[in-house]
């Protein structure tokens, strides 16, 4: 009796996990896009008002924050409360990556921060970096599905 042969396994993702546009890209580009799904919380916030929270991830890094030169493979902001943040603000955004590239090449990271001001007019916050005084968080990607833990507990000084 003859044994069927099965072919090299393929990881299966749900787009439905993110959002609309991920289902759109994911049909689109196929491998190139993923969804990547967090939940930023800053518990030692203090004070009122707007920030602007930016959230981006990148496929490798060196245990600090990217440079003006780094690009993201995916990015997103808006506007946020200290109250939203310490309850926990879940946000979703899609990486894009070159088609060949695929998967990521080395251990992927998430960084995100806080701003004391509203969003600005650039529409995903792509090319934003943290300023000196910015609260940030910096977690790393786990290549499996899930929400990723995010706490905005440091300070950025240089």
């Amino acid at each position: 009796m003859a044994t069927r042969k099965r072919g090299p396994t393929r990881r299966v993702r749900s787009a439905a996990a993110g959002s609309w546009i991920a289902l759109v890209a994911a049909t689109m580009l196929g491998d190139a896009a993923e969804a990547l799904r967090a939940e930023v919380r800053a518990d030692d916030l203090t004070g009122g008002g707007f920030y602007r929270l930016v959230v981006q991830s990148y496929d490798t890094h060196d245990g600090h924050v990217p440079g003006r030169n780094a690009r993201p493979v995916g990015s997103l902001q808006r506007a946020v409360t200290a109250d939203e943040l310490r309850n926990g603000v879940h946000v979703s955004l899609l990486e894009m990556r070159e088609a060949a590239l695929g998967s990521p090449s080395g251990p992927p990271m998430v960084l995100a921060w806080i701003e004391a001001a509203g969003p600005d007019l650039e529409f995903d916050g792509r090319a934003a970096r943290p300023s000196p005084g910015s609260v940030y968080g910096m977690a790393k990607r786990r290549l499996a599905g899930g929400v990723l833990q995010i706490s905005l507990n440091r300070k950025l000084l240089v």
